[in-house]
C-alpha cells in the first residue's frame, strides 16, 4: 500500500510537467498556425469583407479570387498573370533539382568513398562556404554571370544567360549542405559492399548507381526537398538576372503582385496560398523520408 502511494505521488509531478509542456506546445502551435488560417480565410472573402472586417470566416466563399490571381482580372486591374510564373517555376524546379541532385551525389561520393590528394582540405574549404551569407555573394555572382552571358551572347544571341534559365540554374547546381549531408550518409555504407562490387569488376560509377543510390533514398529525397524550397522561394537573384516575366519564378510574381494589387487583400492572400500550397503538399507526402534523411546522417564524421 505504501509503495502504491509513493508511486502515485512520484508520478503526479511528471503528469503536471507533461500538462505544462502540452499547454506551451499548443500555444506555440496556435501562434504558428494563426497566419495560415488568416491567409486562407481572407483569400476566400470578397474585397470589401477582406479589407474592412476582422473576421477570417467568409460569409460566402469566393473561389473566383484564385482564378483572378492565376489569369489576371480586368475588373480589379490585375494584369499579373500568375500562371506564367507558375510555369516558369516548375521548369526551373525540374532543371535545378535534376542538375543539383546529380552533381551533389557525385561530389558527395567522391568526398566519402574515393581517396585523392587534398580531399580533406578541399572538403574543409567547401564547408567554410556554409558560413558565408548568401547576400554577400550576390554582387560577385552577378558580375561573373554577366560576363559569361556576354561571352556566349557574342557567339550567338540565343546562348545568353541573363533573362534566361542558365542564370537561374547553373550558378546553383552545387549545394554545399547537400554535399555534406549526402557525404555523411555515404560514409556509413559498409566497405564490404565496395569490396564485393570490386570482385564483380564494378567501377566507382557502377557501384554508385547500382548500390549507393538505391539505398540512399531518404537523404537524396531530403536534398531534393531543400533544392525545391530554394528555387520556389528565390527572390533577390531572379530580380537581378531577369528583366521580364519570361523566366521569373513565383516569388517574384508575389512581390510584384503585392505592389500591383496590395490594396486588394483577398487577392493578395489568394496569391500567397497558391505560392505556399505546393511546398506544403510536397512536405506532407515526403515528411517520412525527410525525417529519416536527417536522422540517419551525421552519425559518422
Amino acid at each position: 500500500m505504501a509503495s502504491l502511494i509513493s508511486r502515485r505521488t512520484s508520478s503526479s509531478p511528471r503528469s503536471g510537467f507533461r500538462i505544462f509542456v502540452y499547454v506551451i506546445l499548443s500555444f506555440v502551435a496556435i501562434i504558428y498556425i494563426a497566419p495560415f488560417v488568416f491567409m486562407l480565410g481572407k483569400s476566400l472573402q470578397n474585397n470589401f469583407e477582406a479589407n474592412n472586417t476582422p473576421s477570417v470566416i467568409p460569409s460566402e466563399p469566393q473561389f473566383q479570387n484564385y482564378a483572378d490571381v492565376l489569369f489576371g482580372s480586368s475588373d480589379f486591374g490585375i494584369n499579373n498573370r500568375y500562371v506564367i510564373y507558375l510555369r516558369n517555376t516548375i521548369l526551373l524546379e525540374v532543371l535545378s533539382i535534376t542538375g543539383q541532385t546529380s552533381i551533389c551525389v557525385l561530389g558527395a561520393y567522391a568526398f566519402a568513398r574515393m581517396k585523392f590528394p587534398g580531399r580533406d582540405l578541399l572538403f574543409g574549404m567547401l564547408l567554410l562556404t556554409l558560413f558565408v551569407p548568401s547576400i554577400i555573394l550576390l554582387v560577385p555572382n552577378l558580375i561573373v554571370v554577366t560576363r559569361i552571358s556576354q561571352f556566349f551572347e557574342s557567339i550567338h544571341p540565343s546562348l545568353k544567360w541573363l533573362n534566361s534559365w542558365p542564370a537561374l540554374v547553373i550558378p546553383f547546381l552545387s549545394n554545399t549542405f547537400s554535399i555534406f549531408l549526402l557525404r555523411q550518409f555515404f560514409m556509413q555504407i559498409p566497405n564490404e559492399l565496395w569490396d564485393a562490387a570490386q570482385i564483380d569488376g564494378a567501377s566507382h560509377l557502377r557501384f554508385l548507381m547500382t548500390v549507393v543510390v538505391p539505398i540512399s533514398g531518404a537523404p537524396i529525397m531530403t536534398t531534393i526537398l531543400f533544392a525545391f524550397v530554394g528555387v520556389w522561394s528565390a527572390l533577390e537573384w531572379p530580380i537581378l538576372v531577369t528583366s521580364d516575366e519570361s523566366w521569373r519564378p513565383i516569388a517574384v510574381a508575389l512581390q510584384q503582385f503585392r505592389q500591383e494589387g496590395g490594396t486588394k487583400v483577398n487577392l493578395l492572400m489568394a496569391a500567397s496560398v497558391i505560392a505556399m500550397l505546393p511546398i506544403m503538399l510536397l512536405y506532407l507526402f515526403t515528411q517520412k523520408q525527410f525525417t529519416q534523411g536527417i536522422t540517419t546522417t551525421g552519425l559518422k564524421g
